[in-house]
């Protein structure tokens, strides 16, 4: 099978497709380019390290299964238009629960910084592709007629694509980040590059490491390589994460992990809004909402201690989850006698999302 998925998906995101993100996010077009080609080495990286275990190629096989056969066909219309923001909480949604949602703010961190563009426009664009790269999984292992252990494979197999198409800077950004995969290791700046990514593939035994660990190593002696030719002779040692730099990735207070809370509330919130469809539903659901606008409250409170650039990490994730809530609110608030019950309730919560979004 000499398929390349990172020249598919390259062949999938056309220029005319990557305008049409670039419009619909309001970010700059070349900006959105450099994310993308980022991001499509690191999500086919990250999956291809999931399957490297025969749960975890279990769990990438579901996830692929679960997705309407018709994404990787609609995608295209979807963006700019209502489905958009359905789109990007479906692929969010996907990724955590094959990644868990802190690898994923990590990577939607540095991507960020690496790319120059607001954390919104990079949860976002990471929301659009994934069902991309699922999609492009999924027709392969149809096409194919793969199981999960064939998928695995086939992933395996594209540890030279993947790394040949990751930038050096963001896999050393990665890297410095702490992300799992990208821990720093000690090279030997002697070989050369191709050696020495050979080499640390080749000791990435099922018995003692994660198959994704190998490789990504080998990555990361790429990017430093790249770096030491490039001419900074400064040093190589990463100095140790302050509270601070732990607090971007996941703002933490008194043992609370905000905006871990703040997403399982609002993914809670999403579905008690879904489940209503009659003043009876909303009168059940109204201990639900209360509760939603009592936790967020508290988050808010205990916000007040966070550092600036921990206020707005928690209000970007709010301020992507808002657009689909608010839709959600309307469709609720338009049903006959519904918001007689459920509108103190929601504008008490509209109030609490007014203030969160705010860093």
């Amino acid at each position: 099978m000499n398929v390349n998925f990172v020249s598919l998906a390259q062949q999938f995101l056309t220029p005319e497709l990557i305008a049409k993100i670039a419009s619909a996010l309001g970010v700059d077009r070349s900006l959105i380019g450099k994310a993308v080609a980022a991001l499509i080495p690191t999500l086919l990286g990250s999956l291809a390290g999931l399957s490297s275990t025969q749960d975890g190629a279990k769990k990438l096989a579901h996830a692929i299964g679960k997705q309407d056969p018709g994404t990787l066909d609609s995608l295209a219309s979807a963006i700019g238009d209502s489905g958009q923001q359905a789109l990007t909480d479906g692929g969010i949604n996907s990724l955590n629960s094959l990644l868990g949602g802190s690898t994923v703010r990590d990577v939607a961190s540095a991507l960020g910084k690496f790319a120059g563009i607001g954390q919104s426009p990079t949860w976002s664009l990471i929301g659009m592709l994934t069902p991309a790269i699922l999609g492009l999984l999924g027709k392969q292992m149809k096409e194919e007629d793969l199981d999960a252990s064939g998928l695995a494979e086939l992933l395996a197999a594209q540890k030279s694509n993947i790394s040949s198409a990751m930038p050096a800077d963001f896999a050393n950004l990665l890297g410095s980040a702490g992300i799992p995969g990208f821990a720093a290791a000690n090279a030997k700046p002697a070989q050369s590059a191709h050696a020495a990514f050979n080499e640390s593939a080749s000791a990435a035994k099922p018995s003692s490491f994660p198959g994704w660990l190998g490789w990504a190593l080998g990555l990361l002696v790429i990017a430093l390589i790249a770096w030491w030719l490039q001419g900074d002779r400064t040093a190589v040692v990463e100095e140790p994460k302050t509270a601070a730099d732990k607090t971007v990735q996941e703002p933490t207070v008194d043992g609370a992990e905000l905006a871990s809370k703040v997403q399982k509330t609002l993914d809670n919130l999403k579905i008690t809004l879904q489940g209503i469809s009659n003043p009876t539903s909303a009168n059940t659901a109204l201990p639900k909402l209360k509760l939603a606008a009592a936790d967020l409250d508290k988050v808010h409170e205990l916000s007040g201690k966070l550092p600036s650039n921990g206020k707005t990490t928690l209000a970007a994730l709010v301020a992507a989850a808002r657009p689909a809530i608010e839709e959600l609110f309307d469709k609720v608030l338009a049903i006959p006698g519904v918001a007689a019950v459920a509108k103190p309730a929601i504008e008490a919560l509209r109030t609490q999302l007014d203030t969160l979004s705010r860093a």
